[in-house]
């Protein structure tokens, strides 16, 4: 699961970007403002190219892989269950 490393909107406010001014310039819709006030990772790539141009961040400062049990039943076991068909 990807989560959040650091608290957004208040680094959007420390940046000088409120809802108001996301909204007003374009930088940021208000769905994704509420994304971000929600801890809501599922953004687009545009969005996170623009936080890391407006908080002169890289993505690994912003975001993390959290591996939970969920991504393991998902993704790995399918993985292991189409090796083994495979095989």
């Amino acid at each position: 699961m990807i989560e959040y490393k650091i608290d957004i909107i208040k680094a959007l406010n420390d940046a000088g970007i409120n809802t108001t001014r996301a909204r007003e310039t374009g930088v940021f819709a208000q769905v994704t403002m509420k994304k971000f006030k929600d801890g809501d990772t599922s953004i687009s790539l545009d969005n996170l190219n623009r936080l890391c141009c407006i908080l002169e961040m890289q993505p690994r400062d912003i975001i993390k892989y959290v591996e939970t049990q969920e991504d393991r039943e998902k993704i790995i076991s399918k993985i292991s269950e189409k090796q083994l068909d495979n095989h």
